[in-house]
Formats: C-alpha cells, sequence, structure tokens
C-alpha cells in the first residue's frame, strides 16, 4: 500500500509518536526557530509563491526525522496498519519537530493540488484549512500575527486520474497534523491551568478552537470528490486487498492522542471558564460544527444508513449515527458551560 501512495502523496510522511508531544508553555521554546520560520514562508500573495516558499523552507530546515519506530508498545495493530495506508512512517526524533515539519510537508501537499488541480471547498474551508498552519506556526513561535492573507485559488478543474486519492490522503495528512497540534494545546490548557498561567491557558485554548475549525475544514479537503471518483479511486484503497486488515477509522493514533488529552484537560478547561468562559464556549462550538462536517462528508459517500467501510466486521450501526454518537461522547469530555 505505501508503494502505491508514492504516486499521490509525499510518502513517506514522517510523524513522531504521539505520546512524546509536548504537553507545557516552556517546552515549545525550543522549537521557535522552525516555527517562526514556517510562519515567515506564509507571506505570500499567490498560491504558487505560497507552495515554493513552504517547499523551500521545509527543505533549508531539514529537520531530523530520526530512525524509523518498530515493535512499539503504545501503538495497536490497527494504528499500524491505519499508518501503512497512508504512508506515515513513526520516527524517534522529537515529536515537536516532526510535527513542524509533517505541517510542511501536509500545506505543501494541498497547496499542490490546489495550484495544479483547484479546490471544490468553500473559499471560508479553505482559508480556515491553511489558517489552521498558520496558528501552529506562530502559537510555537511565540508570537500572534492575528488573521492572514490566504491567496485564493481557481475551482476544481475536471478530474483527472488519482485526483481524487491524492485529495483523500493528503487531506488525511493535514487531520492528523491538526489532530496531533490540538492535543498538544489542551495538554497545555491543562499543565498552564496547574501552573496558575492565565495567559497561556488563555492562548492553548485559542489555538485549539483554531486548529478544530481547521481539522473540520481538512475534513472537507479530503472530501472534495464526486461519488464516482469515491467508488472507483478511494472504495478500493478501504477493501481488501489493498487495505491493511487491521485498517480501521475508530483507531487513528493521534486522533486518540488528541482525546486522551481532552480527557485530562477538563479540570483545566474548568479552571479556565471560571475566570473567562468564552474560550471554552468557542471551543466547544468549534467541536460541534467539526463533527457536523465530518457527519456530512460521511453521508455524501455512504449515506444516512450505511455502516462504514472501515467499521469491524461485526459492526451494522450507521456510520452516520456512529459519528453523532462520538459527537455527545467528545463533548462529555469537556466540563458544562456556566448558565
Amino acid at each position: 500500500m505505501t508503494a502505491y501512495l508514492t504516486h499521490v502523496a509525499d510518502v513517506p510522511f514522517p510523524l513522531g509518536r504521539p505520546e512524546n508531544l509536548p504537553t507545557r508553555r516552556a517546552e515549545l521554546v525550543r522549537y521557535r526557530g522552525i516555527a517562526a520560520a514556517g510562519s515567515a514562508a506564509l507571506n505570500h500573495e499567490s498560491a504558487e509563491e505560497l507552495l515554493e516558499s513552504v517547499r523551500a523552507t521545509r527543505s533549508r530546515l531539514a529537520v531530523p526525522v530520526g530512525a524509523e519506530i518498530s515493535g512499539d508498545p503504545a501503538e495497536s495493530e490497527a494504528n499500524r496498519d491505519n499508518d501503512l495506508a497512508f504512508g506515515i512512517v513513526r520516527t524517534d526524533g522529537d515529536a515537536g519537530a516532526l510535527l513542524v515539519n509533517a505541517a510542511l510537508a501536509a500545506l505543501a501537499g494541498v497547496l499542490d493540488l490546489a495550484v495544479r488541480r483547484g479546490v471544490g471547498v468553500p473559499h471560508s474551508s479553505w482559508t480556515d484549512l491553511v489558517a489552521g498552519f498558520r496558528t501552529l506556526f506562530d502559537w510555537f513561535a511565540g508570537v500572534e500575527r492575528g488573521a492572514a492573507n490566504v491567496p485564493p485559488v481557481t475551482t476544481r478543474q475536471a478530474p483527472e486520474p488519482l485526483d481524487a486519492l491524492r485529495r483523500w490522503v493528503r487531506g488525511h495528512h493535514v487531520f492528523m497534523v491538526f489532530a496531533e497540534a490540538c492535543a498538544v494545546a489542551h495538554a497545555c490548557v491543562r499543565t498552564c491551568a496547574e501552573d496558575d498561567d492565565l495567559e497561556g491557558a488563555r492562548t492553548a485554548a485559542t489555538a485549539a478552537t483554531r486548529l478544530m475549525i481547521a481539522s473540520r475544514a481538512a475534513l472537507q479537503f479530503a472530501g472534495d470528490v464526486d461519488q464516482l471518483e469515491y467508488r472507483e479511486e478511494i472504495r478500493p484503497t478501504l477493501m481488501p486487498p489493498i487495505a491493511p486488515p487491521k485498517m480501521s477509522g475508530l483507531h487513528w493514533r493521534d486522533h486518540e492522542a488528541l482525546v486522551d488529552q481532552m480527557a485530562a484537560a477538563r479540570d483545566g478547561w474548568a479552571w479556565l471558564a471560571a475566570r473567562d468562559p468564552q474560550p471554552l464556549h468557542d471551543f466547544r462550538v468549534a467541536l460541534d460544527e467539526t463533527y457536523l462536517a465530518h457527519q456530512g462528508v460521511c453521508e455524501h459517500f455512504v449515506g444516512p444508513d450505511s455502516p462504514s467501510l472501515l467499521a469491524t466486521a461485526r459492526s451494522s450501526r450507521p456510520a452516520v449515527g456512529v459519528l453523532r454518537q462520538f459527537q455527545t461522547l467528545r463533548a462529555e469530555l469537556l466540563p458544562e458551560e456556566a448558565r
């Protein structure tokens, strides 16, 4: 499967162990240089210039990716097969630095498609997606630049072979990057609350909300294909003999890390909400909108009553219903808003 994906994505796509991501505001300081370089790469008026800048910045930074990890006890079979299916390679490099490097790679991947083939998602979604990278880079760099100009792109052109699969794979790479970054944000909400650091908690909460909004846009980009493209290019990769045997949409390792950090951050969010209720409200709204977007993409491809191809063989629950259940469960990880 990895060899197949070399035709459609930047593979291998190196990521660290999400369990090794930074969890404290002070730890982000060591990434300021590379994150600032990533942020500076975004200051261009055209998508073509932006793409070349991002590629050149990643090449110049040459972040050490380390050696591939094998036999990781923290990784399930489903985790490993999901990584295999999308060309993700876990390495023993610094997980925070690898996240910045992966962000540049993922951004280059979607920009490449946007420049060559255009995009079919609304401009607001495209803007949210690119803004997510700005959020990641600026937050790690310790700066707040506010909203940045996002160069316009053309409307999606008539499909070419493998165009849909490229969007599917690269959109999922972006989602994994944002999931890891959002996990770091939740960890920092928790640890800043423990340190009585209101400013740091607010900043981390704002980053979490913006990254969740960007995650919604990444899912929309991944699903920016029509029914025929889905059936002919994407669906076969989700089934045997192409899909690895334990591949499951329920076990994305980086998403699991985000859920774990959300659960651990409950008291931190409550501490922050007692002092400033707006960040919790904003994140709750972003979380709900992301799940609704995911349900919309799912329903578009499999309908309201069909189970997901990535569900277990014993499951007959409609995929959209499963996502609604997850929406409720994830919202319950957060404290209630004050009335």
